[in-house]
């Protein structure tokens, strides 16, 4: 909870024994600068600051610095603020901001965020991706992903990376002055043959050719380094070169969701899928800005599979979805779980004729799932 302190006191009306005192335990400091020190601070501290400077040795302080050991700043502190200069640009900053009114700092703060704001999301429209809107800033992404938290635009940024033209907002038109008025062609005017259409260069023809096997195979690094020659750095050299880098990280940032979601977060299959190793399929992740969004697709996956209810839906996922609980991290705890807790039932059947029926029953299950269970808990 914050506390509120009390009002600055008038520096007229403050102790003359107290100003006196500090001033013995100064150097070269008027009246006026002491005073101007020691009015913010409460009756309790110019208290406590009276007992300290009858106990005081031979530190020497500034007032601002007496005064910031009377709010509770050790003597060391304050006399290493002191010798640093601390204290003097405190009292400049004071004093440039008392020839501004707060509101209006506040307005100019509020404005130059706001501003910036604009700024980054217009980057992330344009590019669609994390990773390049960094690279344009020239700042790393833990960077980029802190200042959108701090401007409170962070899920707005990501879903305009996320989204397609389709959701792009519609521009606004702009209040400004016109521009110069059209002249217009006379209806008795000859018209005039169509411009002869520019050869086509070679750049573009390097793009259309990478576009079209990007259509055909798909944004597949070792499927396009196998069908271009080309691999690693120098195959995103290639796409880049050819202006086609955002439209390459676009459709790897969507074929490697769909395959996430399909997958249900097994890195593995997705790895195999895209006929790269796991590693290298985390390096993608981390260079394409996807590794916090799918773990935090892993994260609901985790949550949904340890609420499912005891016992049959616990079983069965135990028994059917060991490769994507073992995946998520959570199969040896639901093992461990499972084993205990049907353990405890099979023992309090053990011995009976229809054990095993019984076993079933407590445990909803199908006789077959019964002995599934029995057989990987090595129940006898």
């Amino acid at each position: 909870m914050k506390v509120r302190r009390p009002m600055p006191q008038d520096p007229p009306t403050l102790d003359d024994e107290l100003v006196a005192s500090v001033r013995i335990h100064t150097e070269r400091v008027d009246e006026a600068e002491i005073r101007a020190a020691l009015a913010p601070l409460s009756r309790s501290e110019q208290e406590k600051l009276e007992r300290l400077l009858r106990n005081a040795q031979t530190v020497k302080l500034g007032p601002f610095g007496w005064a910031d050991v009377a709010r509770g700043t050790p003597v060391e502190v304050a006399a290493a603020r002191e010798v640093s200069g601390y204290y003097a640009l405190l009292a400049e900053r004071d004093a440039l901001a008392a020839l501004v009114p707060p509101e209006k700092l506040r307005r100019r703060k509020r404005a130059a965020a706001s501003e910036r704001a604009q700024h980054l999301l217009g980057l992330f429209a344009y590019h669609r991706d994390a990773p390049l809107v960094a690279r344009a800033l020239r700042v790393s992404l833990e960077t980029l992903d802190a200042e959108l938290f701090s401007l409170g635009i962070r899920a707005k940024a990501y879903r305009l990376a996320r989204g397609t033209d389709a959701q792009m907002p519609k521009a606004a038109a702009v209040v400004a002055p016109s521009g110069p008025p059209v002249r217009r062609r006379s209806r008795g005017a000859t018209p005039q043959p169509p411009a002869p259409q520019p050869a086509v260069r070679p750049a573009d023809g390097e793009a259309a050719m990478l576009r079209a096997v990007l259509a055909e195979v798909g944004p597949r690094r070792p499927a396009l380094a196998e069908r271009l020659g080309t691999s690693g750095g120098a195959l995103l050299a290639r796409f880049r070169a050819a202006g086609l880098e955002r439209e390459l990280a676009l459709r790897e940032r969507d074929l490697i969701r769909a395959l996430w979601s399909k997958h249900r977060g097994s890195e593995a299959k997705v790895a195999a899928e895209l006929n790269v190793a796991p590693p290298d399929l985390r390096e993608l992740l981390v260079e394409r800005g996807l590794s916090r969004e799918l773990e935090a697709q892993r994260d609901r996956l985790r949550r949904q599979a340890l609420r499912r209810k005891w016992p049959r839906e616990r079983i069965e996922q135990v028994l059917d979805q060991r490769d994507e609980l073992r995946e998520l991290g959570i199969l040896e705890g639901l093992d461990r779980e499972v084993s205990v807790r049907a353990g405890v039932v099979w023992n309090s059947l053990r011995g009976k004729r229809d054990a095993l029926d019984l076993f079933a029953k407590k445990l909803r299950l199908s006789r077959a799932d019964a002995v599934r269970l029995q057989k990987l808990l090595h129940l006898s």
